[in-house]
């Protein structure tokens, strides 16, 4: 698997628009950093004994570092999980793309699998990075809908919550208190419910939410 996923990341490593990217070997993620803001693709693989074949999965992210840096003083994840923590992710599918490649552990056809790849990887990215980037357009795709009662709210994880309410503060904080309110309804919802990211801050909740209200953040 190794020889043919490293073969992969090379080629990919030496085709526009990947040149600029650094590639992360502990989580197979390409990485591209401009100043506060990373554009990443995760590259999950795995061996498909059944087809003889390697699978690797994508995944498309964006990070604003000014969304997450505050709120590391009360992550229970590990300082570096917290740091790697993407703003927004998307599989293929949610972009209702290919997300699954594959590749012939005896390389038969791989020119086609890989042009059929980085078309793909290309257009994903490409999209993902567009639409998110800048914070006013984060917050129109992701917040705006909210307030305007378009989109169901998820049901499940914490992290998302103070990525929403720290975005909002940040470009349209006179919206912040709505967001708040339609946000604590659906924390309720999932801590009675017993998910439990929420219930690792439920009791901290008070503290972490008046240190980004009255934080300058940077």
């Amino acid at each position: 698997m190794a020889n043919i996923f490293d073969e992969i990341i090379n080629d990919l490593m030496q085709t526009e628009p990947f040149v600029e990217y650094k590639f992360r070997k502990r989580d197979s993620m390409l990485l591209l950093k401009n100043g506060g803001k990373r554009q990443s693709i995760e590259l999950d693989h795995w061996i498909d004994h059944s087809t003889s074949s390697l699978v690797i999965y994508a995944i498309y992210g964006v990070r604003f570092d000014i969304l997450h840096k505050w709120f590391e003083k009360f992550s229970f994840n590990t300082l570096q999980d917290q740091r790697d923590w993407t703003s927004v992710a998307f599989s293929g599918n949610m972009l209702g793309q290919q997300d699954e490649f594959h590749f012939k552990l005896n390389k038969k056809d791989y020119q086609k699998d890989f042009e059929n790849m980085l078309t793909t990887l290309i257009r994903c990215s490409d999209y993902v990075i567009s639409t998110y980037s800048s914070l006013p357009n984060f917050y129109m795709k992701e917040i705006q809908p909210i307030l305007d009662g378009e989109v169901e709210l998820p049901d499940v994880g914490a992290n998302w919550v103070f990525i929403d309410l720290t975005l909002c503060k940040l470009v349209r904080p006179d919206n912040y208190h709505q967001l708040k309110n339609i946000l604590l309804d659906r924390v309720e919802f999932m801590y009675n419910r017993g998910e439990p990211n929420i219930k690792e801050y439920y009791e901290q909740l008070d503290e972490i939410l008046s240190y980004l209200e009255n934080t300058e953040l940077n």
